[in-house]
């Protein structure tokens, strides 16, 4: 059989004879400290981390590019045959060997049992005593069959590409902080033991920083000095840097990180002055802690890619679209639209690289409606209110469906005619109604539109009974809320159902913020040119809030000394009392003033703070509106543009 059927390279040995194997064992490690071979038995280390620093080498020398390798039976098992002609790899496994032997009887206190002649008790038992035996096994490479993945491919590209994803775990799995400084010197990073933390020098390249990240990482649990000396460890600083830097070699090469630039120049000098015995506890130590940094960011890879795909597919459907999951697999997958948004056609995605990449193109450029949604799937922290609560905040198209609450005092009430219910004398009131669906809806939208959305074909996110007689939906059109009962034939107008659900979410009316804010002497606003120092520019006290915010626009940009802000002065005679920022550079200031017990507390503050934000709002949904226009063939061809994304994605 010619040689050129295998790239397995035999062992100089006698058949399977121990003896012979451990003298090429001894030198294999007299050999591999080059740098050249060094790497490469790294390299079968990453991929070999669970075997043990004898089988590792056996099998670096025998086939370095091997990545998964079992006996002949078990591939079997796998359903893959070994090709015809192909050399097995020789390794090592244990075959204890069981004896007997008498053994002296022990008691309680682990003292000799006297016999009745005098003499210590004896007994028959069995033991086990550790040998081993040479084995073959062979290299996925040399089989054919069923294919088996050894680690999944969408963890490796998401380790490559995803840069995010892996400085997340690998910060997760350190033993101390990560954070990222300005260093001085050559150094791209250090493991400090008095502080326990690991400092990366910022503005690296992203490979760059996850090397770093992982070298760290080894040091910070291989050597930290307090541990090395409850343990009786010493090291010198060569030793540790070449296991650091193993380590973070071994990690690399498991996750396809380029590798490129490592080299061990200096293994050959470290290596020259170590017993042999030194030598195997140095790479044990290497191989077992690779081993676990390796398993643990595998698993917690996993379970983050679990998570943000749940995420994409929650900010997908958020946009219109239903994840087809029996029709997708991990090259292919498919989603299909909701028909509320008038979209056309299948989305098409290759991984979940690719869709989250579609989704931040929907928060960049996506319609309203699917912005918002997608926004709040993917940032809550940016929404203080849930939808019901901007509903009445925002002046802009947004919608609102009620349903009785079955277990309330509403409950006998579901389904019936508001013919009916008058009849028996019933009155219908918001308290009687829970909150099952809020959105944005288009403009062009009325009643009938609505009803024939909910019945029809609703949104993706619409998880309850379709719109039905005893529903309530408000629609807010710009500021203009009205509320309508879903009756038999047609809609019957609520008139009180508005302000009686403000009510219940402790949300003001215009007049109750107004009559609040001017009957009240004890709190006054101002405008200031400089939040931080109001000495330096302009700055107008004593007023209303209306007035503050007024004299706020007027004061002008191109001689501004500072940001411009809006703010409260508290004259109540408590500890308090004083000027504090409610706006700065058009940005609330609630998470400051929340964080004050006090003033999340004060309804004065709270009332001017909400105003504030409302203002805010305002101000950016008029910015939008006055931005320049498209014209209309040029709207016409990036629509048709999106369309053809969308379809190809």
């Amino acid at each position: 059989m010619s040689e050129e059927l295998t790239k397995t390279k035999l062992l100089p040995v006698q058949g399977k004879d121990m003896d012979s194997i451990m003298q090429n064992l001894e030198t294999g490690v007299s050999e591999l400290f080059t740098s050249e071979r060094y790497q490469e038995y790294l390299k079968t280390m990453s991929k070999f981390h669970n075997y043990s620093f004898n089988n590792t080498l056996l099998i670096a020398m025998q086939r370095p590019d091997a990545t998964l390798v079992t006996g002949y039976r078990n591939w079997q098992s796998m359903g893959r045959q070994v090709k015809k002609g192909e050399k097995g790899i020789t390794i090592i496994a244990p075959a204890p060997i069981k004896r007997k032997k008498e053994q002296a009887v022990l008691d309680q206190d682990q003292k000799p049992v006297i016999g009745p002649d005098g003499k210590p008790k004896t007994e028959e038992v069995e033991v086990t005593l550790p040998c081993f035996k040479a084995i073959t096994v062979f290299d996925i490479e040399q089989t054919t069959g069923e294919p088996i993945q050894t680690l999944a491919p969408e963890i490796l590209t998401a380790a490559v590409e995803d840069y995010d994803l892996f400085l997340q775990a690998i910060q997760e799995i350190a033993p101390v902080p990560i954070r990222f400084d300005a260093i001085d010197g050559s150094a791209n990073g250090y493991y400090h033991n008095l502080d326990k933390e690991i400092v990366i020098k910022k503005d690296m390249s992203q490979s760059q920083t996850l090397k770093t990240a992982i070298h760290e990482t080894a040091h910070a649990r291989l050597h930290d000095r307090e541990i090395m000396e409850s343990q009786g460890i010493e090291k010198d600083r060569l030793t540790k840097e070449v296991e650091a830097e193993s380590v973070a070699y071994c990690v690399c090469s498991a996750f396809e990180l380029d590798t490129s630039e490592y080299s061990f120049p200096y293994i050959a000098g470290w290596s020259s002055g170590k017993e042999m015995k030194e030598l195997k506890a140095s790479m044990d130590v290497i191989r077992k802690t690779a081993g676990e940094m390796i398993d643990e960011l595998t698993e917690k890879i996993e379970m983050m890619l679990e998570q943000k795909q749940e995420k994409l597919i929650a900010a997908v459907e958020a946009a219109g679209y239903c994840f087809a999951q029996e029709e997708s697999n991990s090259q292919h997958l498919q989603f299909i639209p909701d028909g509320t948004h008038k979209m056309q056609g299948y989305l098409f995605a290759k991984s979940w690289n690719e869709v989250e990449r579609w989704v931040e193109t929907v928060v960049e450029k996506g319609d309203p409606i699917q912005k918002e949604r997608v926004e709040r799937v993917l940032y809550p922290e940016r929404f203080e209110q849930n939808f019901e609560e901007m509903m009445f905040t925002r002046k802009e198209c947004r919608l609102s469906i009620y349903h009785l609450d079955e277990k309330g005092s509403g409950k006998d009430q579901l389904f019936v005619g508001m013919e009916d219910l008058q009849k028996k004398g019933i009155t219908v009131t918001a308290d009687q109604y829970q909150c099952v669906y809020s959105s944005r809806y288009l403009p062009n939208e009325n009643m009938d539109a609505i009803y024939s959305i909910f019945n029809d074909d609703p949104p993706a996110d619409y998880k309850v009974h379709s719109l039905s007689v005893s529903d309530v939906v408000i629609m807010n059109q710009d500021g203009d809320m009205k509320a309508y009962f879903v009756d038999r034939f047609g809609f019957q107008e609520l008139p009180e159902f508005v302000e009686e659900r403000k009510q219940i979410l402790g949300i003001e009316s215009e007049v109750q913020k107004r009559d609040i804010l001017e009957e009240t002497s004890c709190i006054s606003f101002y405008a200031a040119e400089c939040s931080e120092f109001p000495v330096l520019g302009e700055v107008h006290h004593d007023l209303s809030l209306p007035e503050a915010l007024e004299a706020y626009e007027k004061i002008p940009a191109e001689r501004m000394n500072g940001i411009k802000s809006v703010g409260f002065n508290l004259q109540e005679g408590s500890d308090y009392d004083g000027m504090m920022d409610l706006m700065v550079g058009r940005k609330s200031q609630r998470e400051i003033l929340d964080s004050i017990p006090f003033y999340k507390e004060n309804k004065l503050v709270q009332t001017a703070l909400k105003c504030v934000e409302q203002y805010i709002e305002e101000k950016s949904l008029n910015a939008e509106k006055t931005e320049p226009k498209e014209e209309k063939s040029q709207v016409q061809k990036t629509k048709s543009q999106k369309r053809r994304e969308e379809m190809s994605l």
